[in-house]
Formats: C-alpha cells, sequence, structure tokens
C-alpha cells in the first residue's frame, strides 16, 4: 500500500490494504531506498565538509595555494566516486534483492535523487574549475570564484543534512522490524520502533495540520537528529528514558533507578545504606537537575520521612514527586522569560533563562540542540519543545557531540589499564583524564575530586555524613561526564571569582571595565589575557571570536567570555591548527604509544621544531610543567611547555619589534624588518618578506611573528646537516675534527675518529662495538646525504667527512643520553627518591656547574674538554660545604674515596648521577639530614 507521510514520521494509510507484521518486497524497496538515501547523504556530507574548509582559507594565506586548489580537485573525485559506486551498489542490491517490477518513488526520494545529481555536477564543476587555476592564485576573481564554489557546496551540504532529518524516513523504518536484507538485525538507534495505530497517528495527523510539526508531548518522542549524531557515542544516557519523566513520573525503568542507585553510593554516608536529608540538594545537583533549592526540596524530603535520613527505597519515593515538582518549577520560570506571552521563547531569551536555571550555556551544544528541537524551524520554542531541549542538554551534561567523542576517547584510553577497560575508569585516573580535556589550569580542582573518590568517603557535604572511607569506585563514562560538568563548572565559578565585577554575581556584567557598556571589548579581553600570562595572536583572537561570539560585533557578554577563556585555555593560546599539529608531532614521538614522552624524545621533538636546547634546558623544563611529577609528559603538559617556551620567544620578538617600530603607525618600517631580524639571528628571503604582508606602510607585530617562525621553518629545513647542534656546539666539534685532522684533508680515519669518541668516553668497548659503529658511520653518511650534504664519501669507507661526523654525534650523543636515563630510572629506584626530590637535586647541581664555568672564565682557567657535563672534586667540595658539611679530619678522605668509587677521580668530574648518588650517600653517612 502507499502511504502519505507526516513530518512527525508516522504512516496514516491512502489505502483499503493495512500494515501487517510480514515484511513484503514494496517494504524491502522502501528500506533499500531510504539506505541509499542515507549512505548518499553522509558520505557527501563528510566529505564536502573538507572542500568548504579549503575554500574558505583561500586568499588568506597565499603559501599553498595552489596545492589546496589541487587538494579540492582530488577531494571532489572522491565525492564523485562514492556517488557512482553508491549506484552501482543500488543497482546490484535491486538486481540480487528486489523484484524489477514497480520501483518505490515517492516525491523525497525523487528529491534526494535530485541532490546527488546535483551534487555530481557541482564536483565536475570544482574538479574542472580546479584543474584550471593558474599559478597566479592570489588573483581576487579567482578567489572570489573559490568563495562561490563555498557558498553553493554549502547549501548541497545542508540539502543534505535535512535530508538525513527527514522524519519520513522515520516512519517507514518504524514499521519494518528488520532490515532490507530481511536479517532481521535492528536498524540504527532512533529510526527503528514500533508502528502505531491509525487513532495515534490521526491525533498526530491534526497536530501536524494545527502547527506543522510533531508537538514532543508524548515521552516516546525523540529528535531524529541528536539520536543519529549520539547514539553512536556509547555510555551515553538513553533519551527516551530522559523524555520519559518529564510531564507525571509512573515509575521509574531499570537504568533509571540504576543511574539514581549509583549516584546515591557518591552520597550516602560510608558504610551505611542511608543518605543525610542535607546532602538531598547536591545529590539532584550532582544527577543535573535543575531546581535544587533547599525551599523547595525539602518540604517534598519531608513526605517521605520524617528523620534526618533516608535509604534508597524513600529517595525513589521523593523522587517521583520530585519529577513533576522540577516540571512545574520550569514551566513557572518559562512563563517568566516569555516577555510576550506567545507561549514560546526565542534564541535571545533562551540563554538568560539557561542561565537562571543553572545551566552553561555554551554556543556550540546550544546550536546543536536548537538544530534537533526547533522542529518547525521558526526559531522559537514552546515549553514541550523546550522540556525535549533540557532533556538533549542533561543527556550529554552539556557538551556537544564533538566534546563527547573527545571525552569518550579519553575515557577509553584511560580505563584500558582498569579492571574494566572501556567501561570503567579507575578513581586514579580522574585527574588526568579531565586535565587532557580541559587544560593544566583545572588540575587543583580534579585532583580534590580524584583524591576525595580514591578515599573511599563519597562527595557528601553535610557535617552529619561523617564515617570511615570504603575502597574508591570506578566511574562509569556516564559518571565521567558528570565529573567533566562539575570540572567545567567549576571553571567558571573561579573566572567569576577572578572577575567579580564583571561577573555581576552569577552571569550578566553589572560593570563594565573602562567603557560601562556591560560587555567586554577586544581591548579589555586582550588586556585580561597578558595578566594570565598570554600574548595574545590577532588570528588567534579572531579564530575563537568566529567560535563564540554570536552576535559578531566583538562584544562579549559573561558567558561568551567564558566560553571564549574555555576554548582559549584548552588550546594554550595557540592557533586550532597549530593544535592539531603539535598533537601529531607529540603522537609521532610518543613511541610506545604511552600518552607520554620522556625527556629525551622532548629533545628529539624539539629539534625537528627547530630549537636548540640543551639536555639540561629540556629537564628544567619538564620539571617547570610536570603535574603528576611522573618524569614525562602527558599532551597537556607539552602543550603548556610549548605555551611557555611561546611566551619566553615572544616576549625577544617583541622587544625587537618595539626597539624598531614607527611609534607614529605602531608598525615596523619595511627598510627595518631585516635590521630587527638581526637579533634573532636570522636574515629572512625577501620571498618570505613579501608573504608575510610587508607593505610600504610597514608590518605589525602578528605578520613579523608569522614571518619569525616561517624563517625558523626555512632554517630548519636548510640546516639540517647541523643534526640539532647550536652554532657554538658545531663551532666545538670542527675544532675537535681539525685538531684530528693531521694533514688538513678535511676528513679522518678510524683511528683518529677513535681518539675523538674518547675525548667524548663514547668509544667502542669491545669488537661487536667497533662493528656497530661502523654500521653507525654508514648511517650517519645516509642521513647527511639526506640533509643536503654532497660529499659524505661512499658507504663502507675507513674515512669519515666533517658533516658526517657530525651526525654520527648526534647519534652516539642520543645513545648515551638513553642510557644516562636507564641509569637514572635504576638508581631512583635503589637511592629511593622521588622524581620531585631528583628535579631539585637538579636544580642544585646545575646552579653550582653555572658557577663553576662563571668563576673558571674569571680566573681564566679553561673547563675541563668533553661534554662539561659534571663538576670537578674541588667545585663538588665547596658545594657539600655550602650544605653546611664540615670536611674535617678523617671525613676528607672518606669522601675522596667515595668520589672515586663513584668515577671522579681527582682530575675527572661528577655527574649528575653520580652526585645523585653521593647525596644519598651523605645522607645515609648522617653527614646530611
Amino acid at each position: 500500500p502507499t502511504t502519505a507521510t507526516t513530518r512527525g514520521g508516522r504512516s496514516s494509510p491512502s489505502g483499503t490494504q493495512s500494515r501487517s507484521g510480514a515484511v513484503g518486497d514494496q517494504l524491502l524497496r522502501e528500506s533499500s531506498a531510504l539506505k541509499e538515501i542515507s549512505a548518499i547523504a553522509s558520505s557527501v556530507c563528510k566529505d564536502l565538509d573538507g572542500v568548504i574548509e579549503r575554500c574558505d582559507t583561500f586568499g588568506d594565506h597565499s603559501i599553498g595555494d595552489v596545492s589546496v586548489l589541487r587538494e579540492i580537485c582530488t577531494v571532489t573525485q572522491k565525492v564523485r566516486d562514492d556517488l557512482v559506486q553508491n549506484e552501482e551498489d543500488k543497482l546490484a542490491a535491486e538486481s540480487s534483492v528486489l523484484p524489477p517490477e514497480k520501483p518505490y518513488d515517492d516525491p523525497v526520494l525523487a528529491r534526494a535523487r535530485k541532490i546527488a545529481a546535483l551534487t555530481n555536477k557541482l564536483c565536475e564543476e570544482l574538479v574542472s574549475t580546479s584543474c584550471t587555476f593558474g599559478d597566479a592564485t592570489r588573483d581576487s576573481i579567482e578567489s572570489e570564484s573559490l568563495r562561490e564554489i563555498s557558498a553553493v557546496t554549502r547549501q548541497v551540504c545542508e540539502s543534505m543534512r535535512d535530508l538525513q532529518g527527514e522524519s519520513w524516513a522515520e516512519g517507514v523504518l518504524r514499521a519494518s522490524p528488520t532490515n532490507a536484507d530481511g536479517s532481521g538485525e535492528e536498524l540504527p538507534s532512533g529510526m527503528a520502533g514500533e508502528s502505531r495505530d491509525a487513532g495515534e497517528e490521526e491525533e498526530d495527523q491534526m497536530a501536524v495540520e494545527r502547527t506543522g510539526s510533531v508537538s514532543p508531548k508524548s515521552p516516546s518522542y525523540v529528535p531524529p537528529n541528536l539520536a543519529a549524531n549520539l547514539a553512536s557515542i556509547k555510555g551515553l544516557p538513553d533519551l527516551e528514558e530522559l523524555l520519559a519523566h518529564t510531564e507525571a513520573c509512573d515509575g521509574f525503568s531499570q537504568k533509571d533507578i540504576s543511574r539514581m542507585q549509583t549516584a546515591f553510593q557518591r552520597f550516602k554516608i560510608p558504610d551505611s545504606s542511608d543518605l543525610h536529608t542535607g546532602d538531598v540538594c547536591s545529590l539532584l545537583q550532582y544527577l543535573g537537575h535543575v531546581m535544587t533549592k533547599e525551599e523547595g526540596v525539602m518540604p517534598l524530603v519531608k513526605e517521605v520521612t520524617s528523620y534526618d535520613y533516608l535509604d534508597f527505597d524513600e529517595f525513589i519515593g521523593f523522587m517521583e514527586n520530585y519529577i513533576p515538582y522540577e516540571r512545574q518549577q520550569v514551566r513557572l520560570v518559562f512563563d517568566r522569560f516569555d516577555d510576550d506571552g506567545s507561549g514560546g521563547i526565542s534564541l535571545a531569551e533562551l540563554r538568560p533563562l539557561l542561565i537562571e536555571l543553572g545551566f552553561i550555556p555554551l554556543h556550540a551544544m546550544i546550536a546543536e540542540a536548537l538544530r534537533v528541537v526547533d522542529g518547525n524551524g521558526n526559531g522559537d520554542l514552546d515549553f514541550d519543545e523546550f522540556i525535549v531541549f533540557l532533556a538533549v542538554y542533561r543527556r550529554a551534561e552539556g557538551f556537544a557531540h564533538k566534546e563527547c567523542l573527545e571525552l569518550r576517547r579519553l575515557f577509553d584510553f584511560f580505563s584500558r589499564d582498569g579492571d574494566s577497560p572501556g567501561e570503567l575508569l579507575p578513581a586514579d585516573q580522574l585527574s588526568d583524564a579531565l586535565v587532557q580535556m580541559f587544560g593544566l589550569h583545572v588540575s587543583e580542582f580534579t585532583e580534590k575530586l580524584e583524591e576525595q573518590l580514591k578515599s573511599g568517603t563519597g562527595l557528601q557535604a553535610s557535617s552529619y555524613a561523617v564515617g570511615g572511607g570504603s575502597k574508591p569506585e570506578s566511574l562509569s563514562f556516564a559518571e565521567f561526564l558528570i565529573f567533566a560538568r562539575k570540572t567545567r563548572e567549576e571553571a567558571l565559578a573561579r573566572l567569576q571569582g577572578d572577575h567579580p565585577e564583571l561577573a555581576g554575581g552569577n552571569s550578566n556584567f553589572s560593570n563594565a571595565d573602562s567603557d560601562g557598556n556591560g560587555m567586554i571589548c577586544e581591548k579589555e579581553l586582550r588586556s585580561m589575557l597578558r595578566k594570565k600570562g598570554y600574548t595574545p595572536l590577532q588570528q588567534n583572537l579572531d579564530e575563537i571570536y568566529m567560535e563564540v561570539d554570536k552576535d559578531d560585533n566583538r562584544q562579549l557578554d559573561f558567558n561568551e567570555f567564558f566560553d571564549f577563556m574555555l576554548t582559549f585555555q584548552q588550546r594554550e593560546g595557540f592557533a586550532k591548527a597549530h593544535v592539531e599539529e603539535m598533537r601529531k608531532v607529540f603522537d609521532r614521538h610518543d613511541v610506545d604509544k604511552t600518552g607520554e614522552i620522556s625527556a629525551l624524545e622532548l629533545a628529539d621533538l624539539f629539534r625537528e621544531l627547530g630549537y636548540r636546547q640543551s639536555m639540561d634546558e629540556i629537564h628544567i623544563y619538564v620539571a617547570q610543567v610536570d603535574e603528576n611529577n611522573s618524569g614525562q609528559l602527558d599532551f597537556r603538559e607539552y602543550l603548556r611547555l610549548m605555551r611557555l617556551f611561546r611566551e619566553q620567544e615572544l616576549r625577544q620578538i617583541s622587544a625587537l619589534f618595539d626597539e624598531h617600530v614607527d611609534p607614529k603607525t605602531g608598525r615596523l618600517p619595511k627598510r627595518k624588518v631585516v635590521l630587527a631580524m638581526g637579533g634573532l639571528e636570522s636574515e629572512p628571503p625577501q620571498a618570505l618578506i613579501d608573504k608575510h604582508n610587508c607593505s610600504a606602510n610597514g608590518m605589525e607585530f602578528g605578520p613579523f611573528v608569522a614571518l619569525v617562525d616561517a624563517c625558523r621553518a626555512d632554517r630548519v629545513t636548510k640546516e639540517r646537516k647541523k643534526a640539532g647542534f647550536t652554532d657554538e656546539r658545531i663551532e666545538e666539534l670542527r675544532a675537535l675534527f681539525d685538531r684530528f685532522d693531521k694533514d688538513h684533508g678535511g676528513e679522518i680515519d678510524t683511528l683518529e675518529l677513535l681518539g675523538i669518541l674518547q675525548v667524548f668516553g663514547w668509544e667502542p668497548k669491545s669488537r661487536e662495538e667497533q662493528q656497530a659503529l661502523m654500521k653507525k658511520l654508514d648511517t650517519a653518511r645516509q642521513r647527511a646525504r639526506e640533509a643536503g650534504v654532497a660529499e659524505t664519501g661512499p658507504d663502507g669507507s675507513a674515512t669519515i667527512k666533517f658533516w658526517t661526523f657530525v651526525q654520527l654525534s648526534r647519534m652516539l650523543e642520543t645513545e648515551h643520553q638513553h642510557a644516562e636515563e636507564e641509569r637514572m630510572q635504576k638508581l631512583m629506584a635503589k637511592i629511593k627518591f622521588s622524581q620531585k626530590e631528583v628535579e631539585q637535586f637538579r636544580e642544585i647541581f646545575l646552579a653550582k656547574k653555572q658557577e663553576y664555568a662563571e668563576e673558571a672564565a674569571e680566573e681564566g682557567k679553561e673547563v675541563p674538554e668533553g661534554n662539561a657535563n659534571g663538576l670537578p672534586r674541588d667545585a663538588v667540595r665547596k658545594l657539600i660545604k655550602s650544605l653546611g658539611v664540615a670536611i674535617i679530619g678523617d671525613k676528607k678522605p672518606k669522601l675522596d674515596e667515595e668520589l672515586t668509587m663513584l668515577g671522579c677521580p681527582e682530575d675527572g668530574l661528577l655527574d649528575f648521577l653520580g652526585f645523585l648518588e653521593l647525596m644519598h650517600w651523605l645522607m645515609a653517612s648522617g653527614w646530611l639530614s
């Protein structure tokens, strides 16, 4: 039978036949058609999103514009292939499963096929256009053409998304208990369902005629778009069940009870089965409810118990009364914000309404939920739609789809070593997981949450709920989302505390900063960011403004300001693309995939980025940001380190810019650009200067920073032959090489090489090590060739040239550092020093080493040759004396004997590991406390 479909997705009979439970050929054709549309729409959307992104960036940065066009060409060809493949799959399915006669069709399916045809045509145009673009890619006409392509592509994407959300698809599939292939497997969540009787369909049809959409009064109503978006995220609460009890409570499902029981356990008195009534409001907040003031809640509590405690059964009785109470109170607030009495609220009224109910109104989640809930698309929500909106918001604890995906990834990663990987997160992993999501600025709060959970004492706040702790419990993903919400709420509260003059006590600005308009302008925002230690670059600010500034006027109210700061701090002030690139670099150097990198891996990473830091400096950096004292850096710690390093770099760049800037224009005159760059020991090519907006009027600070970055990248490419060594170190290696190059022929033989290696303590000590060294020589030659060195000598040669020697030095130094790291780990286990104690001793050691080098320079003494990574005996003795130890009597020979045992003869050096062992010996001997 043919069917008339409603926007709400239910089918009503238009013929004399009625649907039966059996699946006929016609229904199979319908399901096959839906699968075809869904596959086309999903594929096209995914690929065209990439087209939009690439088109929108065209003209902003001219570097790589030609490659951008080629990429567009590749992407669009892929779209065409997808469409062709979908058509072939459809024909194959029809020939093998479906009868050829009477193919299913209706206006919506015709619309889908038309969109597919238009998309194919669009892709052909994209391929043709992008392939014919010339090298003059900065031409304004070509830029405009690409922006037209972007606009058309957006329209196609919107049509595709609308098509995916068409509720007629839900109606067809609700009547089918099986897939089109007859396999009997369940259809995607949010699409399959029970068929409804004619009376219900007539009622829904009348609702459509009155309002243009199905009113979500029925508890079984599930907005299809959000279900399609979030159903794939494992562990999220079921949206239908959240909606089932929004109007009245006729009992709870087992999932409801399980969720409430888990929360109840968090707040009950330890070693008891009761909850103190003073913790009921906190428990409600934990569950995401909004009406939690004591004056409204406590009378309901007194209806189920006259005591100060209630057990879980009594709590369930309380919740049966609370649900309708909450809906009633929400209705009162809704009506109060419905200023014109229209029975609906606009988007402008929605944000303050959410604030009044205690939600954080972040732009991304509001937009995402509105796309789903606003059925008639008029921009207003009636009360029933608003109730669904709240359920959508609460389902993911206020997090947008992309945020949920990232939280799920973190949950799976940090639960991998627990008892139930992917199912339960151990309590001792909570802080690290939340810090990875929000950044190091929340670490103090998340550590307190973790300690509270690990102690087993629960989350209760009442002074009566005191008892001994039980064993720590693990968290499900749904609970992990709750703790993520609490972390974001704490970040908001902290921001309000930092800016009480702006927050207005709760949410709105009561006092503006300088202009009194109750909004944050860009100048005020920059000032606040500088106070927090950031140097805000214009392009990074512009990117976040586009994400959070709903009015696009660069004026932020307090909640937009919070949204801005949260995003800015999550990215540590970097651009989104820059953070993503740093993640790729980090993952590439995280060889063992533990989610952390060591100091040695960080050193390699820095060299890849063009930074030349010594291992001593690397260890200092790690100690600065190693929040969990693991001796390694996770990605958030690495991101914070890069911010600290970036700020140090920006201060240097800013000082040079200010030194040469024209005070009248605030720009760096074109003639002074090269002069300013000289202070950074860099001379940019004229081509780079022209590409970074250096006009006749000069250059602003942002483009000047971009020029410095481009020069560093250019230098990295050109100076790969230096293997990450500083110019000073290269000079040291050259002097040593020339000293052993007796005939000054520019190369040394293997015997001379062994003499050099002896200076560093790297000489091979066995036949196997000598053979390994010869293999390393060939590897060093290959690396020198890859770095652009023309003359390296043939592989297997008995001689070695200087730049090959440099590559070999890097390889041997890295090996030596790895060996030192292994020694360090063994030593720490032996002497039982914590990572924090080791880093404190390192500070003492490095300070004394620096002091010794300065004293030697003043006295004209020569610092011992080699790595200079240790202290001579006289410096060690001075250090021990500075700690309050008098080296008199028999102490001096005992100290000398110990230093000799630690590998530091009278004319030698004590390295850091030896220094740690010495400190341990001094404490074990009673010389030091």
